[in-house]
């Protein structure tokens, strides 16, 4: 009976899994919102104005505007810690800057990778992939994760500066070693107070594009990526992008498939902006934000499914889910990040200005949005998926063991 209701269960979830996820299919894409002609024009005049700054202006520059670089860098080194103090210095900065809203997006999609590197430590992923794979995809997630910091929150800060006293201080860009690009958009945005969503697309291109030359495109992470066992990861299901809401049904998020690849990587973060930011429900994923501080345990936003704390495993394997709950007094390991993780890394990086073809560019300068449906059901089919294969897995290795005795 037991077996029987256990089949019935992973047999009517994942394939319901595939149906849900074929929804968005039945939807068209939706431009919310693209480029003008007068934006590019403006983009056009920034990148050629910047052309033209000679060394000796740079230098002059830098001497004036030591002490507010430093203090940058300073606070820059300070927050990149690790995922737990990028991903708190987003949310801080957003709520003191609302305005500047693709620092909400940093701050959820930094929860997620470290929900995710804590997942490679958790119940059951250390069963199921190699040591070997876990220890560098954590590298990659971490490394990413810090690159995108180190870029991203020096223009912050520039930013907060800047409004604080009202004269544009985005020509100290180049300082941090951030690409043109985006200090022309920040340029236009300051400057002429464009309202538009051109400054948090271009800050989606810009991060994205930029992981794209520093590390995706590198030999070993490359090798990573085209690997069998990505592969089997990217079907289990693991990358998913959560935004938990109250109740936790309604939760919302993306599926993050085929990473590797740059233009689905910008269309995911302007799907996952789009969503976020559906009025009737930022309001409640920004309480869930500042009610429950990031720690890279998925306690964070379900105590009822899963614990920090860990136990020992069973002689035998046992199944702790049922269909959208946790059976009876059986939570899923899911670590504090930093009690698990202690390799981090925080820079500085090797520059490599991504920034070659404006055209490129101006046509990934739209904002799309894909309706789906809620993922709640999506990330719980998912996860029944990955127990399937750990059971299997455990089964198998007691079957092995007692042939062989």
């Amino acid at each position: 009976m037991v077996t029987s209701k256990r089949i019935f269960t992973k047999l009517t979830l994942i394939p319901f899994e595939m149906i849900m996820n074929a929804i968005p299919f039945f939807h068209k894409e939706k431009v919310v919102w693209e480029i003008s002609k007068e934006q590019k024009l403006l983009l056009q005049n920034e990148w050629w104005k910047m052309k033209r700054r000679d060394d000796a202006i740079k230098i002059n520059l830098q001497s004036n505007n030591k002490e507010l670089v430093q203090r940058i860098r300073k606070e820059t080194k300070r927050n990149n810690k690790n995922n737990v103090t990028r991903t708190a210095a987003y949310l801080t900065f957003y709520n003191k800057h609302p305005e500047i809203t693709w620092s909400f997006l940093a701050h959820m999609v930094s929860r997620n990778a470290g929900y995710f590197m804590s997942d490679l430590k958790g119940e059951f992923l250390p069963h199921i992939l190699e040591e070997t794979f876990i220890e560098k995809l954590y590298e990659m997630l971490e490394k990413g994760n810090s690159m995108i910091f180190e870029d991203a929150y020096p223009q912050l800060l520039l930013y907060e500066e800047s409004k604080k006293t009202g004269i544009s201080l985005f020509y100290l860009c180049h300082h941090f070693n951030i690409s043109p690009f985006i200090e022309g958009v920040w340029e236009v945005h300051f400057r002429r107070e464009d309202q538009s969503f051109l400054l948090p697309v271009a800050q989606i291109i810009n991060e994205q594009s930029h992981i794209e030359k520093m590390l995706v495109h590198t030999e070993e992470y490359s090798k990573l990526l085209h690997s069998m066992t990505y592969r089997f990861q990217e079907w289990l299901k693991l990358s998913q992008i959560l935004f938990p809401t109250s109740p936790l049904k309604y939760s919302l998020g993306k599926n993050m498939n085929h990473f590797k690849v740059l233009d689905e990587r910008i269309q995911l973060g302007q799907n996952l902006y789009t969503t976020l930011f559906l009025p009737e429900y930022l309001d409640g994923i920004h309480k869930f934000a500042n009610t429950f501080p990031h720690t890279g345990s998925r306690s964070d936003y379900d105590q009822d499914s899963f614990t920090a704390i860990y136990s020992p495993p069973k002689k035998f394997p046992i199944e702790k889910l049922s269909f959208f709950k946790i059976k009876k007094n059986k939570k899923i390991y899911s670590p504090f990040l930093l009690d698990v993780w202690k390799l981090t890394f925080n820079g500085p990086y090797k520059s490599l200005d991504w920034f070659e073809d404006a055209e490129y560019v101006f046509k990934q300068m739209k904002l799309v949005y894909r309706p789906s449906s809620y993922i709640w059901s999506t990330y719980w089919s998912g996860l029944h998926k990955i127990e399937s294969v750990f059971l299997f897995n455990q089964y198998y290795k007691l079957l092995k063991k007692n042939r062989n005795l």
